[in-house]
């Protein structure tokens, strides 16, 4: 309150708020009815009890306020060493599982490239085999080729050979018949001059032993003529 206010106006509110009625306020001093100093001592047991057990209850709340600090903090520090050691184990599993996911992606690396490179020997093998099958194919191709011309060659200069042979054979023939011919119309003249002359008998004999000639010429010949032919044959 205001140290200007008069003393009687807080006196006044403080018994009417403590209901007090037939009280009278005197210049210096308050003046009860009787039983009413009890019931402000009582008045003021209670408000001292309430204001004891506020205090106590404040005093009970900071203590229990302190203490559960304290154990909210040593449940912090026992839960932050849990989690500690929880993070520590779950780093660990998790180290551990990324080794062997490490070690699988490793062993996987090493199967798939032991298949790799099994499956590429394999293929070289089977491209050498094919490429050398068709290397031996294209040779005997090639051989067969070089021996089918080398036949047709051999046939074709065989058949020229036996077609001059038959030329060669056709053209003694005509010439040994065309002498023949021509040694018989010498004979005939030679025999009708005989006749007329004597003298002509040495010339007669002359063309015959000529004819003889010619005749064995012409059987030799025919048996070169046989003999050619018989070659021609075989």
């Amino acid at each position: 309150l205001d140290g200007k206010c008069d003393e009687k106006v807080p006196c006044q509110m403080i018994l009417d708020k403590m209901g007090l009625k037939g009280y009278q306020i005197g210049k210096t001093k308050v003046f009860l009815r009787a039983g009413q100093m009890a019931e402000l001592d009582a008045r003021r047991a209670e408000v001292l009890g309430n204001a004891a057990r506020k205090i106590q209850r404040r005093g009970r709340t900071y203590i229990a306020r302190r203490e559960f600090i304290a154990v909210r903090d040593a449940a912090i520090q026992i839960q932050t060493g849990c989690r500690a050691v929880l993070a520590c184990k779950v780093h660990e599993e998790l180290r551990r599982q990324a080794a062997a996911i490490k070690i699988q992606k490793d062993f996987r690396h090493y199967v798939a490239r032991k298949s790799y490179v099994r499956l590429q020997f394999s293929a070289v093998v089977l491209q050498s085999g094919l490429r050398a099958m068709d290397a031996r194919n294209m040779f005997r191709f090639r051989k067969e080729t070089e021996a089918a011309i080398i036949i047709q060659s051999r046939m074709r200069c065989h058949m020229a050979y036996s077609y001059y042979k038959n030329l060669q054979n056709a053209a003694l023939v005509t010439q040994c018949s065309w002498r023949r011919r021509v040694a018989r119309g010498e004979l005939r003249k030679l025999k009708m001059a005989a006749r007329e002359t004597g003298a002509l008998k040495e010339a007669k004999d002359k063309l015959e032993k000529r004819v003889e000639e010619l005749t064995y010429r012409l059987q030799f010949e025919g048996q070169l003529r046989k003999k050619l032919e018989a070659e021609s044959c075989k």
